[in-house]
């Protein structure tokens, strides 16, 4: 579909391809799939008096009213409003050029319009250390994206930049669910209200069914719809990967047909990105095996989406930490609540209650309440550690004062969950949807207090019990989680030669950001992989490929 005029104003101009977008006189413009609340069906039109509001309160009706995945363009006398959806997967990069702000969703369109691809290795060194966060800055020079529930102001003035949307709001005191019934509730009409609008208009989907609990939950959300479902499972070469047997169980309860593959190594180019047609380094190579793959399902049966669970451990605060019997303690006390969350906790995380029990007490009143997230410097130059070390936190990463620590460290969860959606999922080669990462999901979860996610034997335990109905009991029982660090070992021992090659005498060398004594020392190491420094590597790999790709 080729791109088509959507607003032509003597301060906008704004043009799209896809499907859904709606447009008003005036000059304002909402592209993107933009769903009301309490419908599963995206919007195609918007009265006057939607328009009204969304426009005087400049973006923030959209927040408040609607979720989805859209970009709005708002007009007003002197200053034009762009926002974009929280957690949507529909890009919106921007930079200035000839005098213009221009707004892409594909980096592409701005390097056509004169941006060029010059490397920021200040924000490339960033990125590194913490490659899950994602801020309005971007790895290249003069691009910078517009983060999701963001809201930038473009007036004869500059550019201003406000959050409409935050978690925080969600893990507020006085928001918080303790009936336990309701919580259950509520997160499981906001899964299947999310996972039914984004599959909504599809008539075959391939969903990617690990067999964990997250993507059996997709796939009961998805059953009884109107389209065709064809479930993806992919196997390694290691047992850890193995989860076919669960996958067929999911499959099966969920009525879906089941196809199963293996990871093969000969898919793997640790040479080439994924992500070089994006400003930043956010694709793995491992995914390379899975993204071909699913392509090739897509097509096969003319899917025109993927749709998985992603996001879901995050979501559904899969944590084990000390910290939700901070919460305990500090809002109840001593009492049956903490000494339950206790025993579960160290089931889970095989510790005495005696010595949880005393860290509760020093997390809860010793500590402050912000998480802490040590950045990945392992194999950074001694330039590059400095730039890190003046980066401010991630704003999920500083809680306000009223914030209890367990709710902190599930806000803090969210961060990768963002980067999933906002980056990694907008520019995926066929369109790729994580409905468990969508605006109505998380913010029914940050209502549940901390301890209700465990039970005796389970995290996620509030998932669990808002579809245990729908699942068969070995998936929502399970404790085991499938992993790709083996496939991850098998690429690492597989291009060790490569890998040296491109890191030692590459374009992060060259700009001065890594320590290629330290790595070449690191790979030279003989005999198979040991510990987990390999992972750290592998994500330099990744940076090193992606920073070739720019030129």
């Amino acid at each position: 579909m080729a791109l088509a005029p959507l607003i032509a104003t003597d301060r906008l101009l704004l043009w799209s391809d896809h499907p859904n977008r709606i447009a008003h006189p005036e000059g304002h413009a909402i592209v993107g799939d933009l769903f009301d609340r309490d419908i599963t069906r995206a919007e195609q039109t918007l009265g006057e008096a939607a328009w009204s509001n969304i426009t005087q309160s400049r973006g923030a009706m959209l927040i408040d009213r609607y979720w989805g995945s859209y970009v709005a363009f708002l007009s007003g006398e002197s200053v034009t409003s762009i926002v974009r959806a929280p957690f949507g997967d529909l890009g919106c990069y921007h930079a200035e050029a000839h005098g213009v702000r221009l707004f892409a969703s594909e980096l592409a369109l701005l390097e056509a319009l004169g941006c060029p691809r010059i490397i920021d290795p200040g924000a490339l060194a960033r990125h590194i250390a913490q490659p899950e966060w994602r801020r309005s800055e971007t790895c290249l020079v003069g691009v910078a994206e517009l983060r999701g529930g963001d809201r930038l102001t473009v007036s004869a003035d500059g550019t201003t930049q406000r959050r409409l949307w935050s978690p925080w709001t969600h893990v507020a005191p006085d928001r918080q669910i303790n009936d336990a019934a309701q919580a259950t509730h509520l997160v499981r009409s906001a899964v299947y209200h999310a996972v039914r609008a984004r599959a909504a208009g599809s008539e075959r989907l391939v969903l990617l069914l690990s067999g964990g609990l997250d993507s059996a939950i997709v796939a009961s959300g998805l059953k009884g719809m109107r389209a065709d479902v064809i479930g993806l499972n992919l196997v390694g070469h290691d047992a850890a990967s193995d989860e076919r047997h669960y996958a067929a169980l999911a499959a099966q309860a969920g009525g879906i047909d089941l196809q199963t593959r293996r990871f093969d190594l000969a898919r793997i180019d640790v040479r080439s990105s994924g992500a070089a047609h994006m400003p930043y380094p956010v694709h793995r190579c491992f995914t390379q095996a899975q993204d071909a793959i699913a392509a090739e399902m897509a097509v096969e049966w003319g899917a025109d989406r993927v749709i998985d669970g992603g996001g879901g451990d995050n979501v559904f605060f899969a944590s084990r930490t000390v910290a939700i019997l901070a919460d305990c303690l500090a809002s109840r006390g001593p009492g049956r609540c903490f000494w339950d969350s206790a025993r579960v906790l160290g089931d889970l995380g095989q510790a005495g209650i005696w010595t949880l029990a005393w860290r509760a007490v020093h997390r809860a009143w010793f500590r402050s309440p912000a998480p802490r997230q040590a950045p990945a410097i392992d194999f950074l130059s001694d330039v590059a550690r400095a730039i890190v070390h003046d980066t401010p936190a991630h704003p999920w990463f500083l809680p306000p004062p009223d914030i209890l620590p367990g709710r902190a460290a599930h806000v803090a969860l969210l961060v990768p969950a963002q980067n999933l959606v906002e980056a990694i999922n907008a520019q995926a080669p066929q369109r790729a949807v994580s409905p468990l990462v969508s605006q109505p999901v998380v913010e029914a979860c940050l209502r549940v207090p901390s301890w209700h996610w465990l039970a005796p034997g389970r995290d996620r335990a509030v998932a669990r019990l808002a579809f245990e109905s729908d699942l068969p009991a070995a998936i929502v029982s399970r404790r085991s989680k499938g992993t790709p660090t083996g496939f991850v070992a098998a690429i690492f021992d597989r291009h060790r030669l490569a890998i040296r090659d491109m890191l030692l005498g590459g374009r992060m060398a060259a700009l001065g950001l890594i320590d290629t004594s330290k790595l070449a020392e690191a790979l030279s190491l003989p005999g198979p992989v040991r510990g987990l420094r390999f992972v750290r590597i592998m994500e330099l790999v990744d940076a090193e490929a992606w920073a070739a790709a720019q030129g």
